[in-house]
């Protein structure tokens, strides 16, 4: 049971994170096809969605100089903050659950690494 609820759980966040990355794709899309005079309100969202790509890209690249900077930079923004966690500490709890599923096997170094990477990032936010 706690396991369903897990998974439907990581599937939920799995899915709005999907969602804003295709929004942040799409705003990114638009911009080079349109030209540079957008409504205040597209330009926020395009900042946005550039913001969530940095964050997607610093989690598959923590060993990167700017992916700390990537994550506090959208995390410590009081409107994004529960979204920016959320995500973190989902991706967390799965590199954990593989690492404890590995059994006598070694877990990978790039796992170990975003482990340490978002145990970090989540403080980083936490402690603004």
């Amino acid at each position: 049971m706690l396991k369903e609820l897990f998974t439907l759980r990581v599937a939920g966040l799995a899915c709005t994170v999907c969602l804003l990355l295709s929004l942040g794709t799409l705003a990114v899309a638009q911009e080079k096809s349109k030209p540079a005079s957008l409504p205040q309100e597209d330009q926020a969202a395009l900042e946005i969605g550039r913001k969530v790509i940095a964050v997607r890209k610093a989690i598959q690249n923590p060993q990167s100089a700017m992916s700390m900077p990537a994550v506090t930079d959208l995390g410590r923004d009081q409107r994004y903050y529960v979204m920016v966690r959320g995500w973190l500490v989902q991706q967390l709890q799965g590199d954990l659950s593989i690492r404890e599923s590995g059994g006598k096997q070694q877990t990978p170094d790039a796992v170990e690494q975003r482990i340490g990477f978002l145990k970090k990032a989540i403080r980083a936010i936490d402690l603004e």
